[in-house]
């Protein structure tokens, strides 16, 4: 009885402790060093630093990673009367509020913009909505963390990760945005067309929750940029097996929602074919981008003319 007694009490009072702060110290140095997978956190510094360099800045390009891959600012500048800058992050920044945080932290002349390109994909695809509403919930910031959390992924994964050959902490770095913010492929070597398949395009109901969030990120961005034309960007994809006729009937519905606000409607085409698509149904590759940049250019002017 004594043995077990002693026992009893160096796993109450020494090896339950231990391995409690042995994991709470694994967790303080994966949040310290390893929650910002993919540099989204440098790669809005580098915008800043970008920005503080430009004085002739009067588009914008906003969005996700549907835009950050797949629109060119570079290329939108070659019209004589843009001279764009792409400040879309990738998950658009994880939720609304930390979105805008970070584009109202940017040191641009508000006033001097008088174009904004938006390009989302939320108010488009039920699953990604529904996710996007629970960031908002969840305060989420553009790292996509809320806070520090005691539980993240679980030690037994990190384990089974390392068995596999998998680096214990994974990490896929994304690289840093050109001067005109633009994604830098040259820097990117996971572009793989080959096994990114179509899916069918889940449209949202246009439900109470869709038009509140649409019309609340477009009254924000136009009270920032209070002189800019808005122009809400349906994006290309690689999607399959759509209806038509829903499709067209959603977009009738959207441009008259939209119309509503003063904002401008421009629906882009799907992709032609995976092979201009980099890693995802949303992401373009480089010729996919300059395709579809081009088409906005043009879709631009039909708008202005």
């Amino acid at each position: 009885m004594l043995y077990m007694g002693n026992v009893n009490r160096f796993i109450f009072w020494v090896l339950i402790p231990l391995i409690l702060l042995s994991y709470i110290a694994l967790r303080i140095f994966e949040w310290n060093h390893y929650d910002d997978d993919g540099g989204r956190l440098e790669i809005a510094q580098q915008h800043s630093m970008n920005l503080s360099n430009r004085t002739d800045v009067n588009c914008l390009i906003l969005g996700g990673s549907n835009a950050v891959f797949g629109l060119s600012a570079k290329q939108m500048s070659s019209d004589d009367n843009l001279n764009c800058y792409n400040l879309s992050l990738l998950n658009e920044g994880f939720s609304d509020e930390a979105y805008f945080e970070f584009i109202n932290s940017m040191p641009i002349n508000r006033m001097e913009i008088a174009y904004v390109f938006y390009s989302t994909v939320y108010p488009l695809t039920a699953d990604h909505f529904t996710k996007r509403l629970k960031n908002n919930e969840d305060n989420i910031d553009i790292v996509g963390e809320s806070n520090f959390q005691l539980v993240q992924v679980s030690l037994a994964a990190r384990l089974n990760g390392l068995l596999q050959e998998k680096p214990f902490f994974p990490s896929h770095r994304y690289p840093n945005p050109t001067a005109s913010g633009d994604f830098n492929f040259e820097l990117y070597e996971r572009c793989d067309s080959a096994s990114v398949k179509a899916h069918e395009w889940d449209l949202t109901d246009e439900e109470d929750a869709v038009k509140n969030w649409r019309n609340a990120n477009l009254s924000r961005i136009q009270s920032l940029f209070q002189n800019a034309q808005v122009y809400f960007v349906l994006p290309s994809t690689l999607r399959s097996n759509v209806n038509k006729d829903d499709l067209a009937t959603f977009f009738n519905f959207l441009q008259a929602e939209l119309a509503k606000q003063s904002v401008t409607y421009i629906e882009q085409s799907p992709f032609p074919s995976r092979d201009v698509v980099c890693d995802g149904i949303l992401h373009a590759n480089e010729l996919g981008r300059e395709i579809r940049t081009s088409e906005l250019l043009k879709l631009f002017y039909s708008q202005n003319n």
